[in-house]
């Protein structure tokens, strides 16, 4: 299939240089460094090369979704707290206006038992005033008939 072709066919002339000869071997090495330079970057470097770019694309675009996610969850939770001191707000608005009118109510309930209860003791006054009455009446009456009973027996002589 291949034909080999032998380096002293081609009749070069070969330099001896102590270390290192120079024959028709580095015509050959040089030719697959020609060749590897040519290939290797379409091949190998290129493709390489893309591979780290495109890795670094999706790192730094995964940093800057992390960085836009951060924000907008920073944003979303400013408004979760925003709302929330504003229910907070709300309720306790909500609280002392029903702290006001159960104070109001319990004002006008105990307003309403003090009248009651103002109005039953005067009636009572009234009416203890009324019966002391009849009894300052009655035990008039009655000193009277005893003042009586008394001056009759002490006129009449009997003692």
């Amino acid at each position: 299939m291949f034909a080999t072709i032998s380096v002293a066919a081609w009749d070069l002339p070969t330099m001896s240089a102590g270390l290192v000869d120079v024959d028709a071997t580095a015509i050959v090495q040089f030719g697959f460094f020609i060749a590897l330079v040519l290939v290797l970057p379409k091949l190998v470097f290129e493709p390489l090369l893309s591979r780290f770019e495109q890795r670094e694309a999706r790192t730094d675009g995964a940093r800057a979704d992390a960085r836009r996610m951060l924000k907008e969850a920073d944003a979303q939770v400013a408004v979760y707290e925003k709302a929330m001191a504003d229910e907070k707000q709300t309720a306790l608005a909500e609280r002392a206006a029903a702290r006001n009118a159960a104070q109001k109510e319990a004002n006008a309930l105990i307003a309403k038992v003090r009248a009651e209860t103002n109005s039953k003791i005067d009636a009572g006054i009234a009416a203890l005033r009324g019966e002391a009455d009849k009894a300052r009446g009655a035990i008039e009456a009655e000193a009277g008939q005893i003042a009586a009973l008394i001056t009759a027996k002490i006129v009449g002589g009997q003692a």
